[in-house]
Formats: structure tokens, C-alpha cells, sequence
């Protein structure tokens, strides 16, 4: 008998490209268990990757209801099919005696079920109170969902140890934004504090373009580069290549690129949100200011120095640490006594 049966997202076998968070860290998972030499059967939950969503439900609860008899644990990982497979799997677990939890992605999870009423409310508040492990990508939602599951963890975002080695090196002043471009990942600002810098600070943009006031063009006549879309697997090397990591977003939970930038010394600027806070180690990983604010943007970006560079790309590379993929597993598979 296997000991685990993971539910959760798989790569787009269509599209590679269209791969989000929840999926690098689902396939970061399996990895990790092939790594450890543990045990598991696993169930795809990306409905890109049936004929159509109706077919994606019928096939999953199908293959949940069989493979279930092979395991002691029931695992689901997710960012919102939780609130569908969730009673399924407690369910099961009750009537066939197996132990259940569920990784739930994201740092909303708090907020959907105060505001939720009604079907809803009762639903998330038996999946959260009744499923044996309840995993939570942030601190804070730890603490909040404690009263409801005493059994609740922390999980955060995961990155593999990176396989490059960056060399300590002198700060150059390049600056680096990678993430989906859109206003709500404060690029107006980006370009606003672009004109209050003299021309020896470089600011490059890597992403997905979802907005068309942005362009080639308009990055170029704002003295930004734009330099397209990266690959997941060139991450590490494009980061490497610049000083620090913008990210003046106005949401954002616990961004994958901060904790890859961590993982190779890289510090950053980012917004003073919930996530980022529990994430950044003011002045020593990296420096977070007030969002929107345009200042404060220039006052982070100019603190930067040959100086105080080295000092905070150390911080930034032992906070990674946290996030180590292989280190978080470990961590699970003993806290749902696999």
C-alpha cells in the first residue's frame, strides 16, 4: 500500500507556458517526494488538462474514489477547488479511515471565509475544522485559523536550492522587475521613479505584458527596457545578473520571485503588505515602502550602495533558508505522520 495520495495541479501538457504558481509549487512537491524516496499515487487536478472541465470532474472524483484504497492519506493541494474536493475527501476519510489535509495556495483564504455566507460558509467551515492537517502559505493565517484546526501549519512558498553559485559582487546599480505587468504591480510607479534617477541606475522589466498602455515603446521612451518574457528555467540566471528585485506591487501574498531572489543573495524593494512583511527582514533582506508612494520608491533605490550591498545580500541569501523546498517537506510529510 502507498502512503500518500496527493491531489493538485500538474503542468499544462498543452501549454508548458501557462504554468502559475500553484502548479510550480505542486510539481515542486512531487519532485521532493521522488527526491526523499517516498511513496505516493497522485491525482492532476488542472482541468486544462482533460477534453473539458465536466470531464476533468467526473475523471478526478473517479480516480479519487478507487486510488483512495490504496492509501493510508488523502492530500489536497489547492487554490480553489478546495471548496469542491475538500467535503469529498473528509468524506472519504471518515468512512474509509484515512487521515486527510489540505495545502491551501494563496494568502486569501481568511479573508474568503469571514466575508463568505450561507452554502459557503458552512462548507468552508467543515472543510477548515473537520480535515486532519490544514496547511496555510502565510504566518498570519497560522494564527487566525488555529482556533478552528489545532493541527494547522505553516507552508509557505517553496523554491528548490538553486544549482548556480553567484559570486559576491560589486552593486552596479541594475535594478530588475519580473512579474505580470500591470498597474497592480506598481509599474506606474516604476516608470514615475525612473525620471527622478540619473542615468547610471539600469531598470529592466521582464513579464507578460496584460495592459496596453504598456509597450516596447513605452518603456523605451521612459528610459526602461523591457526585455520580454523569461522562461521559469532562466529565472535564476536573469535575476543573477542584476543588484536588486523590484516588485511595488499593491497585492501580493508571498511572490515565488522574492523567495528566488532570496535564494541567490539577490535583495529587494517591495510594498509594505502582510506577506511581503513576514517575508523581508527591513534594511537587511531588502527594504519595503508604503505603496504608491513614489518617494519612498527613490529614497530604496538610492539607500542601495557598494557599501551596505554585500552585507544585505547575505541577509537576503540565509533567509532563504525558510523556503527551502526540500527543508518544507520534510516538515509536512512528519507533520501528517507519513
Amino acid at each position: 500500500m502507498y502512503s500518500l495520495l496527493l491531489l493538485g495541479p500538474m503542468k499544462n501538457k498543452k501549454n508548458v507556458s501557462l504554468t502559475g504558481g500553484a502548479v510550480v509549487l505542486f510539481e515542486n512537491l512531487l519532485e521532493q517526494m521522488n527526491e526523499q524516496n517516498i511513496s505516493y499515487k497522485v491525482i492532476d487536478t488542472n482541468k486544462k488538462n482533460y477534453a473539458n472541465t465536466l470531464v476533468a470532474y467526473f475523471s478526478i472524483l473517479f480516480q479519487l474514489f478507487i486510488k483512495q484504497f490504496e492509501v493510508t492519506h488523502i492530500s489536497l493541494h489547492s487554490s480553489r477547488d478546495y471548496i469542491f474536493f475538500g467535503p469529498i475527501i473528509i468524506l472519504l476519510g471518515k468512512v474509509f479511515y484515512k487521515s486527510t489535509s489540505l495545502r491551501k495556495f494563496g494568502g486569501e483564504a481568511w479573508d474568503i471565509y469571514t466575508s463568505s455566507t450561507g452554502l459557503k460558509k458552512k462548507l468552508l467551515n467543515y472543510i477548515f475544522s473537520n480535515v486532519d492537517y490544514l496547511f496555510l502559505e502565510m504566518q498570519n493565517l497560522v494564527k487566525k485559523f488555529e482556533p478552528i484546526n489545532k493541527n494547522t501549519f505553516w507552508f509557505p512558498n517553496v523554491r528548490n536550492k538553486p544549482k548556480i553559485d553567484v559570486e559576491t559582487k560589486i552593486f552596479s546599480k541594475r535594478f530588475v522587475f519580473i512579474s505580470h505587468v500591470i498597474k497592480e504591480k506598481g509599474i506606474d510607479e516604476i516608470v514615475k521613479v525612473r525620471k527622478l534617477l540619473d542615468d547610471s541606475y539600469i531598470i529592466d522589466i521582464y513579464g507578460p505584458i496584460h495592459d496596453n498602455k504598456y509597450s516596447i515603446e513605452y518603456f523605451k521612451e521612459n528610459n526602461i527596457s523591457y526585455k520580454g518574457l523569461i522562461k521559469p528555467k532562466e529565472v535564476l540566471n536573469t535575476l543573477s545578473k542584476y543588484d536588486v528585485l523590484l516588485l511595488p506591487s499593491y497585492k501580493e501574498g508571498y511572490p515565488g520571485i522574492v523567495i528566488e531572489s532570496y535564494s541567490i543573495g539577490i535583495p529587494i524593494i517591495s510594498t509594505n503588505l502582510i506577506g511581503l512583511r513576514e517575508i523581508t527582514d527591513q534594511y537587511k533582506t531588502g527594504i519595503l515602502i508604503e505603496p504608491k508612494n513614489i518617494q519612498e520608491l527613490k529614497n530604496a533605490i538610492e539607500y542601495f550602495n557598494k557599501n551596505n550591498y554585500n552585507e544585505m545580500s547575505k541577509y537576503a541569501k540565509n533567509k532563504f533558508s525558510l523556503f527551502n523546498s526540500e527543508k518544507q517537506t520534510k516538515l509536512f510529510i512528519n507533520r501528517i505522520n507519513i
